[in-house]
């Protein structure tokens, strides 16, 4: 062993500290304007203030909602609500006519968008704005619960309420209005601009997304477009005194766990101590019981957003922000940081890899003894952990139940521990993904983009805030279509620009989902300065 002085590593740890205080360690970064808006900014004030366009907004994205394109788990294409999307293709097609005039549009796999506005350069690849038709159903155990019906698009004067106005036709809507401003503007792009619309993204999207991909890979090849914009991130805040957006680089993992138990059955006047009911209750107990680690390394995009806020914000007090800039080679900061994390909803799945066991079924009469109990449970992965390490996890809580009541244990038709006359688990992984790669934070495409969120930030959201905006890339904990666009480019951005947080706040998959139309308007401007912005200051 070699022995090092006390005084050394106290030193180096000075040293460290003392480098880190003048560290960048989050630029803020230039903020991109289109050169017309610096001469006349006259088109973006009107998207965003003019009374006569905000109406025709609302009534634009009302109607979307009215549309009820819901999907349902199981889904085929035989199966789906075609009816739904073929009227609300039509809608569309009513309310954009100079899009469907000037772009060419094509249904890929009967009910996917592809809408193509040739650029005048063919050597410039391609930039492509994403977002999904389709909607979660309506329980219609909560229907009643809702201020305003699901699909009525009610607007209160400020919300637009309904299923999708969150997530994420307000995407679709914008996109769409700004093509179609730009159009009506005289607006032609040398870049060749691509809007894709799957059908059945919250179910996975492997009739939507998956096929317009796998045409899009055919045309344009491997890493054949610029970059990609689809829903996803955190929603835009003051933070400590400082504008904050937080778009993804990248997103977590997935996994689904089926687990079922079956035992013998008889007649609940004579039960066993535990029936099958009582062993799956002991197994969800402990399933949540053991919460999957915290794990963060220098490559989590939720890293760089802590090293943002405590750069460039008052949210920390000076000495945990320096915990904050040791905690990549300060095991004790580190933990430090990870435990502030746990304590904030919107940092800590970004830290752990989540469960929630969300059905469970069982039981056929109140006095039998039921045979067959199941539990689904869906997981997101953190980006450093995998698909295999999160099914071992429950596999081994799984297998310390099954001992302790002298079950067998299957998984994935191996037998773990065999059946015997108790009876035994079955557990599979029917559905799952592994954790998105990290898009770069400082290239070209990046500059570009993080550029055009800061110009709507500074000019229109938060004008009266001297402070500079940052755009601080994260993760996000849901899964979105981009999974299947992974080969065609490493420029994935997930981001509906928002001040109103979808899920917390806009109650995105819940009872009484909505957005304001102010930040549908925002919204809006975004994509026209961003389409604009890319085809003057790129150069890939």
């Amino acid at each position: 062993m070699v022995y090092i002085p006390r005084w050394s590593i106290t030193g180096a740890l000075y040293v460290l500290s003392q480098l880190s205080q003048n560290h960048d360690y989050c630029p803020i970064g230039e903020t991109i304007r289109p050169s017309d808006f610096q001469r006349d900014n006259s088109s973006v004030e009107f998207i965003v203030n003019d009374p006569s366009y905000r109406a025709l907004s609302v009534d634009k994205l009302s109607g979307a909602i009215q549309h009820p394109t819901v999907t349902f788990d199981g889904d085929t294409l035989e199966t789906i609500n075609g009816t739904q999307f073929v009227k609300f293709h039509e809608f569309l097609r009513g309310e954009f006519p100079l899009t469907h005039e000037t772009l060419s549009l094509e249904k890929i796999n009967t009910y996917g968008l592809l809408y193509t506005w040739e650029g005048s350069d063919p050597s410039l690849k391609p930039l492509l704005l994403m977002a999904h038709q389709d909607v979660v159903p309506v329980g219609e155990e909560t229907r009643g619960d809702w201020i305003y019906d699901p699909f009525s698009g009610f607007f209160d004067g400020e919300n637009i309420w309904g299923r999708g106005s969150s997530d994420t036709k307000t995407m679709v809507i914008g996109q769409l209005q700004a093509v179609e401003r730009l159009i009506q503007e005289g607006f032609k792009p040398s870049r060749t601009i691509l809007l894709a619309y799957g059908f059945d993204e919250e179910i996975g999207g492997k009739m939507g997304a998956a096929f317009i991909s796998e045409h899009l890979y055919e045309r344009y090849g491997a890493n054949g477009l610029y970059s990609l914009l689809d829903e996803g991130g955190t929603a835009m805040a003051v933070v400590g005194g400082t504008p904050i957006a937080q778009p993804a680089v990248g997103e977590k993992g997935v996994v689904n766990i089926k687990i079922s138990l079956t035992t013998p059955g008889g007649h609940s006047s004579v039960p066993p101590d535990h029936t099958n009911i009582g062993i799956v209750s002991k197994l969800v107990s402990l399933i949540e019981d053991t919460p999957f680690r915290q794990i963060m390394d220098e490559h989590n995009p939720a890293f760089k957003y802590l090293q943002c806020i405590a750069q460039h914000t008052d949210e920390f007090t000076p000495e945990f922000k320096q915990k904050v800039f040791r905690s990549t080679w300060d095991p004790s900061a580190k933990k430090d940081v990870l435990d502030y994390a746990d304590t904030v909803k919107e940092l800590k799945y970004l830290v752990r890899t989540s469960q929630a066991v969300d059905i469970i079924h069982g039981g056929i009469k109140t006095n039998s003894l039921p045979e067959l109990v199941t539990i689904d449970i869906n997981h997101r992965i953190s980006i450093e952990s995998s698909v295999n390490e999160t099914v071992h996890k429950i596999v081994d809580n799984v297998l310390s139940i099954a001992n302790k009541f002298s079950l067998g244990l299957y998984h994935d038709n191996e037998a773990l521990l065999e059946p015997t006359s108790n009876g035994y688990f079955n557990v599979t992984a029917p559905v799952s993904l592994e954790p998105a790669r990290i898009s770069p934070s400082s290239n070209e495409q990046w500059r570009i983009f993080a550029g055009s969120v800061k110009h709507i930030m500074e000019d229109y959201i938060y004008p009266n805030i001297t402070r500079p905006s940052v755009v601080a890339p994260s993760i996000t904990t849901g899964n979105t279509d981009t999974s299947h666009y992974w080969g065609l480019t490493e420029n994935i951005y997930r981001y509906r620009l928002s001040t109103m947080h979808g899920v917390l706040e806009g109650h995105t998959h819940s009872v009484n989902e909505h957005t304001t139309i102010q930040n549908h308007l925002f919204l809006v401007a975004f994509n026209y300065e961003y389409i604009k912005s890319v085809d003057e200051y790129a150069k890939a």
